[in-house]
C-alpha cells in the first residue's frame, strides 16, 4: 500500500511539473506561421524590382533632348529650324571664344557660330550631343544651301574614350558606402553606437585610397593620374563618406529598415546622373530629382574634375558635405540624445539582419 502511494504521490508530482520548473514541451512557445514570413520576404524583393524597373526604364527609354544646353552667337536661320526638332535652352556669347570657354565651364553642351557657321561641340558633356547636333545642323545646312565648319573641344582621353569612368567609380563608391556602414551595424549590433561617425569616416578614407590606386596607378583609366591622384582621393571619400552616413542615419532612426530605404534612394539617384548621354537627355523629372541627391553630385564632381579641369564642381563638393555634416550631426544625436522615442524600444523590424545583408548588396546599377 506503501509503494502504491508512493508511486502515485511519483505520478503525481511527475504530472503536474509545476513544482520542478521544468517545461514539458520545450518548443511549444508560439512561433508566427512561416507563410507570413515568406510573403513577408517576397513583398520586399518585390518592392525592389518594382523601384528598380521604374527608375531605369523611365529614365534611359526615350534619349530625347529636354532643354539641352546651347550656345549661340548671334542669330541664324540654321538654329531656328534646329530647334524645330529638338528641344534647346539657349545662352547667347559675344563670340567663339566666349562659347568655348562656357563648354569648358560646363554651362553648354555645345554650340553654333553664326558668323562663320561653325559647329562647336563639347565631347566630354555628352555621347548623344556630338551625333545628334551635327547631323541636324547638317539636315538645315542642306536645305538652305550653307556649309558648316566643326570643332570639338573638351575631347575624352584616350584613355577613357567613352567617358563611363566617372560612373563606374560612383557606383563602386555608393555600393562601398552603404555596404559598409550596414556591416559595421550587424557587427556592433546597433546603428548609433559610440565612434561610429569616426568609424566610418577612417573606412571611407581607405576605401577611397583602394578605388584611387586602382583606377589611377594600375589600371590607368584617366589622363594625369599623377594631378589627379590626391584631388580624386578626397573626392571619392567625399562620395563614399555620403552616402554611408546616409545609411547610418537612416538605420539610426528607423532600424535595419533604413538599408532598404538607402538602397531605394540610391536606385533612385542613380539613373538621374544621365551617365554618358548628360542630364539633358533625362525626363524633366529627373532632371531636378538629380542634383539633390548623392550619385549625380558625384558623379559631376569626378567628371568635371578629370575632363573640366575641375570647373564647375562647387554644388556638388556642397551637396555631398551636406549629406556628411547632417548624417554626422544626426547619428551623434542618435546615439547620444536618447530621442528614438517611436521605435519603442523593443518593437520588431520588419527586416532582419540577413535580410538587410542581403538588401545591401544589392547593386544600384
Amino acid at each position: 500500500m506503501s509503494e502504491a502511494r508512493g508511486g502515485s504521490g511519483r505520478n503525481a508530482d511527475a504530472s503536474s511539473g509545476s513544482g520542478t520548473g521544468v517545461s514539458p514541451e520545450p518548443d511549444a512557445g508560439p512561433r508566427p506561421p512561416s507563410w507570413r514570413a515568406l510573403l513577408g520576404g517576397l513583398l520586399i524583393a518585390l518592392v525592389m524590382a518594382t523601384v528598380m524597373i521604374t527608375t531605369y526604364v523611365s529614365a534611359q527609354h526615350a534619349v530625347v533632348a529636354r532643354d539641352l544646353p546651347w550656345g549661340v552667337t548671334g542669330s541664324s536661320p540654321l538654329t531656328t529650324a534646329v530647334q524645330e526638332k529638338i528641344s534647346l535652352r539657349i545662352h547667347r556669347y559675344k563670340d567663339q571664344a566666349a562659347l568655348e570657354e562656357a563648354a569648358h565651364r560646363t554651362e553648354i553642351y555645345g554650340g553654333f557660330v553664326a558668323q562663320s557657321n561653325t559647329l562647336v561641340i563639347a565631347e566630354a558633356a555628352s555621347l548623344v550631343a556630338p551625333g545628334q547636333m551635327p547631323a541636324l545642323y547638317e539636315q538645315a545646312a542642306r536645305a538652305q544651301g550653307r556649309h558648316l565648319a566643326f570643332k570639338v573641344v573638351d575631347k575624352l582621353p584616350k584613355e577613357d574614350p567613352l567617358g563611363v569612368v566617372p560612373g563606374i567609380a560612383v557606383f563602386v563608391l555608393l555600393v562601398a558606402g552603404y555596404l559598409g556602414s550596414t556591416l559595421a551595424m550587424q557587427r556592433t549590433g546597433t546603428a548609433a553606437a559610440r565612434r561610429r561617425v569616426l568609424s566610418l569616416v577612417c573606412y571611407a578614407v581607405v576605401a577611397a585610397l583602394v578605388c584611387n590606386v586602382i583606377t589611377g596607378p594600375i589600371l590607368g583609366a584617366h589622363p594625369d593620374v599623377g594631378s589627379n591622384f590626391r584631388p580624386l582621393w578626397g573626392e571619392f571619400a567625399l562620395i563614399c563618406l555620403a552616402v554611408a552616413l546616409l545609411a547610418a542615419t537612416l538605420q539610426s532612426l528607423i532600424g535595419p529598415l533604413g538599408t532598404l530605404v538607402t538602397v531605394v534612394v540610391v536606385f533612385f539617384g542613380n539613373p538621374s546622373t544621365g551617365g554618358v548621354n548628360g542630364t539633358a537627355h533625362l525626363p524633366a523629372f529627373r532632371q531636378y530629382l538629380g542634383p539633390v541627391l548623392p550619385p549625380w553630385n558625384g558623379t559631376a564632381l569626378i567628371r568635371n574634375t578629370l575632363y573640366f579641369d575641375g570647373n564647375a564642381i562647387t554644388q556638388p563638393l556642397i551637396v555631398l558635405s551636406v549629406y556628411v555634416v547632417l548624417g554626422a550631426a544626426l547619428v551623434i544625436v542618435s546615439t547620444y540624445g536618447r530621442l528614438l522615442w517611436w521605435r519603442g524600444g523593443k518593437r520588431r523590424s520588419p527586416i532582419s539582419p540577413e535580410e538587410e545583408g542581403g538588401i545591401a548588396a544589392i547593386p544600384p546599377a
